[in-house]
């Protein structure tokens, strides 16, 4: 294959090799001029940050922090050589702020200081802006009460009843600027609700905070330990209910029916939740001993209501007074004494033969005919333990065949116990 002959004539004679070599050699002449020329030009480094670092600062020691955004950036001109200062970037420029003029807690302009921290050659001509408005104050954190507004709030008019509101948590922890703090009168959380409430309802809403005014402050610079609380309405339910008292030891033949008393208040109007106090139908005072029942005898009794019920009326305590008209009292010596429920291995027999001065409360024309053989003093073993032995218990006084006639006081009597053979 024949190789063609390159003859050095032809690139004389070609445009395209005269533009190439053009552009190179202005190139070279345009390096070797800028690197010859000793005449400086400015150019502008956008955003350069500017640090604040207070933390080894005679600010800390003065117990003072700088207030608001210190995210702050400035534009620095410089001078130099042209390949110099094209090749500046922000970082190789430090700007920081003179905090010699701070003396305490306030607003003050402060100038900037810019410093080529790159080791390259070229001067810093301008800052722009050349100082910084700081505000300087000492944190500090006080806690203050969550107080509750609430509007809007009802109940039916007739059947319940709204206590005063919960709130939870109780008190706010708010850190922020001393000067910033001292405008707090207190923290507010607003409950605002349409229609009535029927049951009891938890609302949460955010704390407020409010200056002497009434004024809402803005919190931008402010850090509070919770943002938000739960408020607590208990929505009670109210009714009428019936007081009763109980008897002990009445016996078994007396109809109480017939045992005529009356209490100060028949009823007494309580609040509870509204899932309890329908459970409930009745108040019970308390219990009369029939053993304690004398004449002239009356009980006043404390009105005491289950946990979360609310005595709405304050009726704190209701009298029982007893009628006794043509109710009469006479002693009598009781000898008709037997002993009931002796265990099935035990012999038991009374060393008492007679029970005197047994007060019998009855009615004038039952007492002014009754013996002492109406009466009977039962000892019912099962009521208490049994081991051998001479021992004293309880008699129980009763008249088989007379109504409304009751023992008042104790009575005992002596009591023998040995194991069978």
């Amino acid at each position: 294959m024949k190789i063609p002959k390159f003859h050095l004539d032809s690139l004389w004679q070609n445009n395209t090799f005269f533009k190439v070599i053009s552009v190179v050699i202005a190139c070279i002449i345009w390096v070797v001029v800028a690197m010859n020329m000793k005449t400086d030009i400015p150019r502008e480094i956008k955003e350069v940050p500017v640090t604040m670092d207070n933390q080894t600062s005679f600010i800390t020691r003065m117990g003072l922090t700088i207030i608001g955004d210190e995210s702050l950036f400035v534009d620095v001109t410089i001078e130099g050589q042209r390949l110099v200062v094209g090749s500046i970037k922000p970082e190789d420029i430090a700007v920081s702020v003179d905090l010699s003029s701070v003396n305490g807690a306030g607003n003050f302009s402060l100038p900037l200081v810019a410093e080529n921290v790159s080791g390259k050659d070229f001067a810093i001509s301008s800052i722009s802006p050349s100082t910084v408005n700081l505000k300087f104050d000492r944190m500090v954190t006080k806690k203050f009460n969550v107080d509750v507004k609430m509007e809007g709030l009802v109940v039916p008019e007739e059947g319940y009843l709204m206590e005063e509101a919960v709130v939870s948590p109780t008190q706010v922890s708010v850190t922020g600027p001393d000067t910033d703090i001292a405008k707090i009168a207190k923290c507010v959380v607003s409950v605002d609700h349409e229609g009535s409430l029927t049951k009891t309802t938890a609302f949460t809403s955010d704390i407020v905070l409010l200056d002497k005014d009434g004024n809402k402050i803005e919190t931008s610079g402010l850090t509070m330990d919770v943002k938000q609380a739960e408020v607590t309405v208990p929505i009670l339910k109210t009714v009428d209910l019936p007081v009763k008292v109980e008897f002990l030891n009445a016996p078994t033949n007396l109809d109480l029916e017939e045992l005529e008393y009356a209490v100060s208040n028949e009823t007494v109007t309580v609040a509870g939740p509204v899932d309890e106090i329908d459970k409930y139908s009745e108040i019970i005072l308390g219990y009369i001993d029939f053993k304690a029942l004398d004449l002239e005898s009356n009980f006043t009794f404390d009105v005491e209501l289950p946990e979360n019920f609310i005595n709405v009326a304050h009726t704190e305590t209701v009298t029982v007074t007893f009628d006794w008209t043509d109710m009469v009292a006479k002693e009598f010596t009781v000898t008709n004494l037997s002993l009931v429920n002796v265990p099935s291995d035990y012999d038991a027999r009374l060393l008492t033969d007679r029970v005197t001065k047994v007060k019998i409360i009855g009615p004038a024309q039952v007492l002014e005919t009754m013996t002492a053989d109406d009466l009977v003093g039962q000892i019912d073993l099962s009521k208490r333990s049994v081991e051998t032995g001479q021992f004293k218990t309880a008699v129980t006084i009763s008249a088989p065949s007379k109504n409304l006639v009751w023992a008042v006081g104790d009575y005992t009597a002596v009591v023998v116990i040995s194991e069978k053979d």
